[in-house]
């Protein structure tokens, strides 16, 4: 052995016995707590046998101890800094535990379906937060991703089959992640929400149905599991899934956002969904980020950002949704400023909270400076959408409102209308949540006027029936109610029910019928005959839409059947005119004399009187959105007829201070989104009225006829073609892209495929003078305004009548 070899060898062993006396008078004994077998046997006299000149191991132990200690050991200098000073004590979870299920597509077996770049990653980066001992701290077996091939339709739909039904006890907590393609078909209440698995076969309703997965049978499916909590994550609205689409892209709708709520089935169970961006908006990715914007966000959050402030690392829901809303809202603000106009506003909805929502429990050193939450909201939708909604003793609004409230704390919410019991609750407004809250009035007597309550059978068949509604079992609703009609033909809050139903399916003769039976069977008052108004004008105006082909209206005076369109019409002023009759300051009656007055109109006669029912009901009940869209719809209604080109503007500037009016009221308001689109489309105002059509149309579940949805399809492809044609490069084959896909969706939504119902409305709306040069040469027939007004003389196109009012 050479002299150097052996110097060597004296060096190594010097170093160990210096170790071994280091060790000896270190008090915390690293290596011993991460031993696994050996302290225990060798307790008599351990610490001798490390400096008995072990020479065949003397290179192995040096290079043994770094590897397992890093995570574990804080001495070492590899540590991160901003761990040290004040790690997080609490343990891996020992009583109720997490279960995580984590969805990413980004690539699709089909061409027809265009990839997006980082759903996948997004899944993956959100497991290992989970999972990773310093962050979420969940034992990997608690945690299931399905990532691309993976993500099945078989495997996320048997997700709680197989891995969460098993697993999840009493008490536990379960938290849903889904990020790819997902998409609203359909409109009103035959809508659905799907999220595309990857091995979708395609986007027609058939393919969908057989090869998507619905999103309302996932929700219902975890609602049913024991769980104490349930947070889902929902980053599913990016760009348009079929490719060539330019920059149109796809928005979250009311469709999808009502269909991935879990609606939990026992009380104390709480429920919270993080939707990436609110209704009518997209959410982006970011290639610096190499996720979806809000994903990336929510592992900031979750591994470095300002949200774990308790001494167990509690991360509260409502604060992270606070921190993630700021950090997407300054990324959106840097991207507009760039140049390239972008909105996403992340939201954070709940079911009736009792306190705030624990996400998980980080193992990281808590923050110093805790996150105030943004400011609490509160939605109200109450039923029937007759009723009034108080919050705090103060009138708030009609059938549905939302408020940002000042302050954390208790709201008292009351809820009441004529025939039906009130019902005042008290929930706990909680920053960074928006708390939904929906209240369904149960009849006292018969409602609608009834003087006798209703019998005990058919109050049971009217509970079962809108719980079947609440579950989207339209076919199981309709037939309770009609039991409960047949058990007490009096029970009018089942005849105002089953009216409501068939009204926004579409299906106009059944709501005519159910409405003359309505006042035919209960006592005959303003509300009643308002309902009545209502009926013949929507019949008369659009048809009778999908009715049973075995329907009779019954008679009723002369109140009956129309045989043509001005009959119909002139029969919805003779039902306004006796409400008003009935209750001169009644706001509903009032709005349907407006209506009705404007659709018999002839060259502005009775614009005046038309424009006074709806001020009238206005000032009756400020708080109603219905009011302010009626009178909105008026003022736009009679200003395109307009000649004089300051007169018209001015006009149409002063029905969008009406409608902004109701959207305020009502953000989420399906006809005041629509008839704000027409007035920018007539004033010429193209970012404007393309916002304000893709919020119509993202609250498409608001709506009753396809070819509405339709016609703002056409609009948004005449807008785009617009932009197009003043445009080069990139932006005008993106534009045009963008143009024709809207076309393409609008033949798909319309009940005619060559858009001719479509057509019509704009026309009737005013604003196909606008679009006429932009809209393809195939559609140029249809935008003959003459022809389309014979059309409607003799009765064969609807007219624009199309609001609920």
């Amino acid at each position: 052995m050479s002299r150097s070899t052996l110097s060597v060898i004296s060096l190594l062993l010097l170093a160990l016995s210096v170790g071994v006396v280091f060790a000896k008078t270190t008090p915390k004994k690293p290596v011993a707590a991460k031993a696994k077998a050996k302290p225990k046997p060798t307790t008599t006299k351990p610490k001798p046998k490390p400096t008995q000149k072990p020479k065949p191991k003397p290179t192995p132990k040096p290079t043994a101890k770094p590897k397992p200690r890093p995570i574990f050991i804080p001495k070492p200098p590899n540590t991160s800094p901003t761990m040290a000073p004040t790690p997080v004590v609490a343990p891996i979870e020992t009583g109720p535990k997490t279960w995580a299920l984590l969805v990413g597509i980004s690539h699709y077996q089909t061409d027809q379906i265009s990839s997006l770049r980082f759903p996948a990653k997004d899944a993956m980066g959100l497991r290992d937060a989970l999972i990773d001992p310093t962050v979420g701290g969940l034992p990997p077996k608690q945690v299931m991703l399905l990532a691309d091939d993976d993500a099945t339709r078989d495997k996320i739909n048997g997700a709680v089959g197989t891995f969460l039904r098993p697993n999840v006890k009493n008490g536990d907590k379960v938290v849903v992640f889904l990020a790819g393609h997902g998409i609203a078909k359909g409109v009103g209440l035959s809508a659905k929400s799907y999220l595309l698995p990857t091995d979708v076969k395609g986007l027609t309703s058939a393919a969908l149905d057989s090869s998507a997965v619905s999103l309302r049978a996932l929700a219902d499916d975890l609602a049913t599991l024991p769980a104490s909590q349930f947070v889902l994550f929902v980053d599913a609205c990016r760009e348009d899934p079929t490719p060539g689409r330019g920059v149109k892209g796809n928005s979250l709708s009311d469709v999808l956002a009502r269909g991935i709520s879990v609606v939990p089935q026992k009380p104390n169970v709480q429920s919270a969904t993080f939707f990436a961006c609110s209704i009518g908006q997209r959410a982006f990715e970011d290639e610096k980020y190499g996720h979806g914007v809000f994903t990336n966000w929510i592992m900031q959050g979750l591994r470095a950002g300002a949200v774990a402030q308790k001494a167990d690392g509690s991360v509260d829901l409502g604060c992270l949704s606070s921190y993630v809303g700021d950090k997407v809202n300054d990324w959106a603000k840097a991207r507009s400023a760039a140049g390239f106009e972008v909105s996403q506003t992340p939201e954070l909805v709940s079911a009736q909270l009792s306190s705030p929502l624990v996400l998980l429990r980080v193992k990281r050193a808590v923050v110093d400076s805790p996150i105030a939450p943004s400011a609490p909201r509160v939605f109200v939708a109450a039923s029937p959408d007759s009723a009034l909604i108080s919050i705090n003793g103060t009138r708030a609004g009609v059938g549905s409102v939302e408020k940002t409230l000042s302050a954390e704390g208790d709201v008292s919410v009351s809820v009441s209308a004529p025939g039906y019991a009130p019902v005042a609750r008290t929930v706990k407004a909680l920053g960074g949540y928006e708390q939904q809250i929906e209240v369904q009035l149960q009849p006292s007597g018969g409602g609608m006027g009834s003087t006798s309550a209703a019998n005990e059978q058919a109050s049971d068949f009217y509970r079962r029936a809108l719980e079947a509604q609440s579950r989207e079992q339209y076919e199981i609703a309709e037939q309770g109610l009609i039991a409960a009609i047949g058990s007490d033909p009096k029970f009018g809050a089942a005849h105002e029910a089953l009216f409501d139903l068939h009204r926004m399916q579409g299906r106009n003769l059944d709501a005519l019928s159910d409405a003359i039976g309505m006042v035919n069977s209960t006592a005959r008052n303003a509300h009643a005959m308002s309902f009545l108004s209502r009926a013949y004008y929507e019949y008369a105006l659009k048809g009778s839409g999908e009715a049973n082909s075995t329907t009779k209206v019954p008679a009723l005076d002369s109140y009956r059947q129309p045989k043509k369109v001005s009959d119909g019409v002139k029969l919805a002023l003779k039902a306004a005119n006796e409400a008003v009759s009935l209750d001169a300051n009644s706001p509903e009656a009032n709005r349907a004399l407006g209506y009705a007055l404007a659709a018999l109109d002839e060259k502005g006669k009775n614009k005046r009187a038309a424009l006074a029912a709806w001020g009238k009901a206005g000032f009756l009940d400020t708080s109603d959105a219905d009011n302010y869209l009626g009178l909105g719809y008026g003022i736009r209604y009679y200003a395109v007829q307009l000649k004089d080109a300051d007169d018209k503007r001015n006009e149409l500037l002063r029905a969008i201070g009406t409608l902004n009016e109701a959207a305020r009221l009502r953000p989420n308001f399906y006809e005041a989104h629509r008839e704000l689109a027409f007035c920018f489309i007539a004033l010429g105002d193209n970012p404007n009225a393309l916002r304000e059509c893709k919020l119509a149309r993202s609250n498409r579940g608001g709506a009753s006829d396809p070819d509405e949805i339709a016609g703002v399809e056409v609009a948004m492809s005449g807008l785009h073609e617009q932009i197009a044609q003043t445009s080069t490069g990139t932006k005008k084959t993106d534009n045009e892209a963008a143009s024709q896909g809207y076309l393409t969706d609008a033949k798909e939504t319309s009940t005619s495929p060559d858009l001719k119902k479509a057509i019509a409305i704009l026309n009737t709306a005013g604003v196909s003078t606008s679009l006429r040069s932009y809209l393809p040469t195939q559609l140029q027939p249809l935008l003959n305004i003459r022809g389309v007004a014979e059309d409607k003389l003799n009765g064969l196109i609807p007219n624009l009548g199309r609001i609920h009012f």
